[in-house]
């Protein structure tokens, strides 16, 4: 089944990419050639069809997170989901997705400082049962944040 996006849906969440918080009815003046209602039943439908959602992010910087890392983590096998369940419950962890290839878990992490992000990985990650090695890449400069993720041109099949 594929994906039931259009040029409005769109359009549409272009308004909303440059702003979350745009009113239904500003959305409806700006595009011309739609009412504020039909903006708000085409929002609640790529909503509740899981197409966007609508959320906030704290900017970690800007609360006093300025280091950020991806952590690759092998772990002993039968235990990836509880390594990864342990993760999630971390404050510093925003991101944990298994995967596969050479490495099992991917989490990306906030850290105050350098030493931050050291105890991190010594005295949370590896007193985790099951971790046995991790890998950490510290972010130097974040170009795209995933919450700037447009719908792609062409849409896979779903």
């Amino acid at each position: 089944m594929k994906a039931k996006i259009d040029d409005l849906d769109r359009e549409i969440f272009e308004c909303l990419r440059e702003d979350a918080r745009m009113h239904a009815s500003e959305i409806a003046r700006r595009l011309g050639h739609i009412t504020a209602r039909a903006v708000r039943n085409r929002l609640d439908r790529l909503v509740k069809e899981g197409f966007i959602a609508i959320t906030a992010g704290a900017v970690p910087e800007r609360l006093g997170f300025p280091i950020s890392a991806d952590i690759y983590i092998d772990v002993e096998p039968g235990k990836i989901e509880q390594v990864a369940q342990k993760l999630e419950e971390l404050d510093e962890v925003f991101y944990v997705a298994l995967t596969t290839g050479d490495t099992d878990i991917s989490a990306s992490v906030v850290a105050v400082s350098m030493g931050a992000l050291q105890d991190f990985i010594s005295k949370k990650m590896h007193t985790i049962p099951g971790v046995t090695k991790t890998k950490t890449y510290v972010l130097t400069k974040i170009l795209k944040q995933s919450c700037d993720w447009a719908f792609p041109e062409k849409l896979p099949k779903v």
